[in-house]
């Protein structure tokens, strides 16, 4: 689940180069960007990637030749554990599995167009205001969550905010809205954001939209409300992110991002 900004060539050109990590299956496009003359590259790794050594090579766009390979090691992630009798407990019909598999499926469609460009150039913003009571990390990326009657464990793919119902919900960098998911059953009321080159942030368990499909929004514009929608016992937002279909951190992406 790791983010990371490699510098990828002096001197280039986005158009002169590809970039691609490949960990076994199909490579996976890395986005690129332009700063100061040089050419940087956003390494992205799967929450549920293997660990191993992988690789990373940069291609001549024209000629499809390779420049550079270069190994990408891939270490056994250390996450919090949660262990309570309250998780994993919820038993899905038939009925609420097909439902599920809809809605992910809806999701999915959104997800396999990006723009060519990276919007998200002007940087990024936590998407709840820091307050004395909004703001605080509840549940961190890849929490573990095991119930001790259980002998499997699910990862928590996002991060949560702690924050009351309605309180304004930012878009966390420049993008367009991909896809609005009304009132589903594990996501609540979602709203996904295209920020470019394949990456893409999700708003989950919102009260209300505001916004709707197409609309380009700005890094802090407000794109929703807080709530408890879907499969959520209390308000919060709950906050996840893709870097060409990987599974990621979002405060990695955020964190990395915030000084351009």
């Amino acid at each position: 689940g790791d983010v990371r900004i490699v510098k990828v060539a002096d001197g280039a050109k986005v158009s002169d180069v590809q970039s691609v990590i490949d960990t076994g299956g199909v490579p996976s496009a890395i986005p690129m960007f332009s700063k100061g003359g040089a050419l940087y590259g956003i390494v992205a790794v799967d929450l549920y990637q293997q660990p191993g050594e992988y690789q990373m090579t940069v291609y001549e766009a024209a000629s499809k030749q390779a420049l550079s390979t270069k190994a990408l090691i891939v270490k056994q992630g250390e996450f919090e554990k949660s262990v309570s009798p309250r998780w994993n407990t919820q038993v899905f019909g038939q009925a609420d599995l097909e439902r599920i598999a809809r809605e992910k499926q809806a999701m999915a469609e959104a997800l396999r167009t990006s723009s060519s460009q990276p919007l998200w150039q002007d940087g990024t913003i936590y998407p709840i205001e820091k307050t004395d009571h909004t703001g605080l990390i509840t549940t961190p990326f890849g929490q573990i969550r095991m119930n001790p009657a259980q002998d499997w464990y699910r990862f928590h793919r996002g991060t949560d905010f702690q924050a009351p119902k309605g309180f304004p919900i930012l878009a966390i960098a420049t993008g367009k809205v991909a896809h609005l998911g009304h009132d589903y059953l594990l996501e609540g009321n979602i709203t996904v954001i295209d920020h470019g080159l394949g990456i893409f942030s999700s708003y989950l368990h919102q009260s209300a939209f505001l916004v709707k499909v197409g609309d380009e929004v700005k890094k802090g514009d407000v794109i929703g409300r807080v709530g408890s929608t879907g499969n959520s016992n209390a308000p919060h937002l709950h906050l996840a992110l893709r870097i060409s279909g990987a599974v990621v951190d979002p405060l990695q992406f955020i964190e990395a991002l915030r000084g351009l």
